[in-house]
């Protein structure tokens, strides 16, 4: 089946990305070519130092390529500048990240609310409660982050991401601070935006269990895209995982 370009969250045209200068120079990303489609779940992998969390920063807004052209939807961000970026990623991108980021002395409510607020918008005590819900949190509003477990913070910080609405959720090590059976709940949460939301997840992750929870995986090495794998298994990531060296 070809995609249209309308069915393509993010899209990847030559990224390359360079950091250093002279003989101390490295290359973290080489032409990279790759989408990431509408309403699915891909998964990122690749040996430490594959150049994963650059092709997610790159990707996100966070990181400008030093060559190619990178796309939100039809938005060619590599045009953008530093104020009109940063608005982008305020109103069309989430982000998720291992070590949740919660601000300790607010509550989820506060703390859920809190970008947009940065942002100059006030949501209102439903939207915020919406959200809270979805991840299964509505009865935690008054909680501070002290006073929940290692995944209920995840899932407020799901919900931070998920308050302005966002064309895309970028998740890096979403479950690396996480035992087995609360990362289980985490990877549940997100497939289910995923698969009863159309909301469009990009992972980055070292755990085979996790990628297999994505409806692709795409892996790299050396700053370059390997492959990819559709419709992933623990074996069969696990497998590629072990070509590759991760």
């Amino acid at each position: 089946m070809i995609r249209s370009a309308i069915d393509q969250a993010v899209t990847l045209r030559g990224v390359g990305r360079l950091y250093g200068r002279g003989d101390g120079q490295v290359t973290a990303l080489r032409d990279v070519h790759c989408s990431f489609i509408q309403g699915t779940c891909t998964a990122v992998m690749g040996p430490s130092g594959s150049g994963k969390s650059t092709l997610l920063q790159c990707a996100a807004g966070l990181d400008r390529p030093s060559s190619g052209q990178v796309m939100i939807g039809n938005t060619d961000i590599s045009t953008l500048s530093e104020t009109e970026l940063t608005k982008l990623r305020r109103e069309r991108i989430g982000f998720i990240f291992q070590s949740f980021n919660l601000m300790p002395s607010l509550n989820a409510r506060k703390n859920v609310a809190l970008p947009m607020r940065l942002a100059g918008r006030r949501p209102s005590r439903a939207q915020v409660d919406q959200v809270l819900q979805q991840v299964g949190l509505g009865d935690r509003g008054k909680h501070r982050p002290a006073e929940m477990s290692g995944g209920q913070q995840q899932r407020v910080a799901i919900a931070r991401a998920l308050i302005s609405q966002p064309d895309v959720l970028f998740a890096d090590e979403p479950t690396g601070a996480l035992d087995t059976n609360t990362s289980r709940e985490v990877l549940t949460l997100l497939r289910s935006l995923v698969d009863n939301a159309g909301q469009t997840v990009v992972m980055v992750t070292h755990d085979p269990v996790a990628a297999a929870w994505a409806d692709r995986v795409i892996f790299l090495t050396d700053g370059a895209v390997y492959g990819e794998l559709l419709d992933p298994t623990v074996e069969s990531v696990t497998e590629q995982m072990a070509r590759l060296g991760g």
